[in-house]
């Protein structure tokens, strides 16, 4: 499947004019919402300083390790992928999901706001010679990507980083296929969040404590704790409704397995404490996904 078949003009006119850096095409708003610009920057360094293919396969391996397993089994609860599976991967750094995944879709399709991430992505396809691949430098707000021509979607901790949530999930909604299924994680507004998260600048979506978080975390302090940029997190029956209201007729919202590490608790004591309270506990619990289907 080639790559063109299913991308768009972003503004409508196929007049616009767009770069193509380093073979990845930039989709990019120059005028960018100021915490979106947050997020490009803190990420986009991130990356950049993985530069060694080395560093790359080591980060992969670590991935494989770690999260796929979790991650696909979750997935495959809600769809079973085949050789005509278009995969999409929003926020999608250097698309290791979707590296996993190419021998079992026609195509995996990445965006990302970091052209750091997608330079990374592309060497490592490329190098393995994978084709089945398109990598778009975008906003996931406003995807240069035709209606209904997505069959699976993933955002692995992504909604989280726009403050403009809805506008997002409508934009997730109209790039599936009909019978196409949406499948984010996202952070959970609970005591964990209100606590140890507000050691990365974490923003409760909740009328009064998410002015009183911003105050504190982009204006008195600078974003100088926000090491993963601009990122909120959600009451579950929120998430749920935001699914709703555009359009999504089936929508899951439950715990989201994966390892916790807990790296930052130099206790090890300390560290299992939190550890079981995330594994079992909703107060606790640092992920949800939320699932949607188009019908």
């Amino acid at each position: 499947m080639d790559g063109h078949n299913i991308l768009s003009c972003c503004n409508g006119s196929c007049a616009e004019k767009y770069a193509i850096i380093g073979g990845i095409p930039n989709f990019l708003d120059p005028h960018t919402e100021k915490t979106t610009a947050l997020s490009i920057g803190k990420w986009d360094t991130f990356y950049s300083d993985i530069p060694e293919t080395k560093d790359v396969d080591k980060l992969y391996s670590t991935y494989l390790k770690d999260n796929y397993t979790n991650v696909y089994e979750q997935i495959a609860e809600f769809i079973e992928l085949d050789e005509n599976t278009v995969f999409l991967e929003i926020g999608c750094g250097p698309l290791f999901l979707g590296r996993a995944l190419a021998d079992k879709c026609k195509m995996v399709v990445g965006i990302d706001f970091s052209i750091s991430a997608l330079l990374m992505a592309k060497n490592m396809f490329d190098s393995l010679g994978i084709t089945n691949y398109l990598l778009i430098l975008g906003d996931i707000k406003k995807m240069p990507l035709k209606s209904e021509s997505i069959d699976l979607l993933y955002g692995g901790g992504v909604l989280e980083h726009f403050k403009e949530t809805e506008k997002a999930v409508s934009e997730l909604y109209r790039v599936l296929k009909k019978g196409g299924v949406s499948f984010n994680t996202v952070p959970l507004l609970n005591i964990g969040s209100l606590t140890y998260r507000q050691l990365w600048g974490n923003i409760p979506n909740f009328p009064v404590l998410k002015e009183i978080a911003e105050l504190i975390h982009t204006k008195i302090l600078k974003s100088k704790h926000m090491v993963f940029g601009y990122e909120l997190s959600f009451t579950a029956p929120h998430l749920k409704k935001i699914h709703k209201k555009y359009g999504f007729s089936e929508v899951v919202v439950e715990k989201f397995k994966t390892t916790l590490l807990f790296e930052f608790i130099p206790f090890v004591w300390l560290k299992n404490i939190f550890i079981w309270l995330a594994e079992n506990s909703p107060l606790f619990w640092p992920m949800v996904k939320v699932v949607g289907r188009k019908s």
